[in-house]
């Protein structure tokens, strides 16, 4: 059954406005590094930015977060994981903001519709083969899934949910924030069920977040929480739901509640 009308959801999932933080706070510049990638798996070509530590060393092995709409959210992230870091006295990590390189419906579908062209499996592919080993040969990047995480919201959320189902191998920590996972009549949930067997043994991190108001993307969200909580025993998993929110005014809530489980489960 269709969650609501593709007006609705072409309006959800294609939302690109920019709200500036409440906080004049900037990201230190010298600890950004900026570089473009032409991918041979897809032919888009994306700016990738990245943060750094505080405190950098490249004798270092460090764990890495991977931010989806990097236009949108990579500087908010970037300073809640400094904030993060420095809260708990430890190290941090590195945040890659992955920009958009086609049409971003175009890049987080995972099949073809009037709203998407469903490249999503190629636009993994591309952040296996070609974004990952150059952020760990230049970065210092811990070369391994548990030291990986990946953050998106809205199609972006759908994004991290085909990662899960689909690309269980690349990362091993999932935030998933107001997941559009209504999409193709929750292709999500048809392909957890068609991966469960092989990725059920796995384990990691993985939270789910929605605003409260978000009525029409509540039921595929509950039932991939239902799905998460009984066939994936050595996940660790959260959800939450922030009150009196909707889709764009509960994101930088989300996020930092994502960022916090992140930071305790790495």
């Amino acid at each position: 059954m269709k969650l609501c009308s593709t007006w609705w959801l072409a309006g959800c999932l294609g939302l690109t406005l920019i709200f500036s933080a409440c906080s004049k706070e900037t990201f230190e510049k010298s600890r950004l590094k900026e570089f473009n990638l032409t991918s041979t798996a897809n032919g888009g070509n994306y700016d990738i930015k990245v943060a750094l530590p505080e405190n950098y060393s490249p004798a270092k092995g460090y764990r890495t977060l991977y931010v989806l709409d990097a236009k949108l959210d990579f500087e908010f992230t970037a300073l809640e994981c400094e904030k993060q870091a420095r809260d708990r006295h430890r190290d941090g990590v590195l945040v890659v903001g992955i920009g958009w390189g086609h049409d971003r419906l175009d890049d987080y579908t995972p099949t073809p519709s009037n709203i998407g062209s469903g490249g999503a499996d190629k636009f993994v592919e591309f952040i296996e083969a070609e974004l990952i080993p150059r952020i760990e040969s230049e970065f210092h990047a811990v070369p391994s899934r548990a030291g990986r995480g990946i953050l998106g919201h809205s199609a972006g959320g759908l994004l991290v949910g085909h990662s899960f189902t689909n690309h269980n191998s690349v990362f091993g920590h999932y935030l998933c924030l107001s997941p559009s996972f209504w999409y193709d009549d929750a292709i999500v949930l048809r392909n957890e069920m068609a991966y469960r067997e092989r990725n059920r043994e796995g384990s990691g991190s993985f939270f789910l977040a929605l605003g409260e108001l978000e009525e029409k993307m509540r039921p595929p969200f509950v039932g991939f929480r239902g799905t998460l909580q009984a066939y994936y025993p050595h996940y660790i998993l959260r959800d939450y739901i922030t009150p009196g929110k909707g889709h764009l005014d509960s994101k930088k809530t989300n996020i930092k509640r994502a960022l916090s489980f992140f930071f305790e489960n790495i």
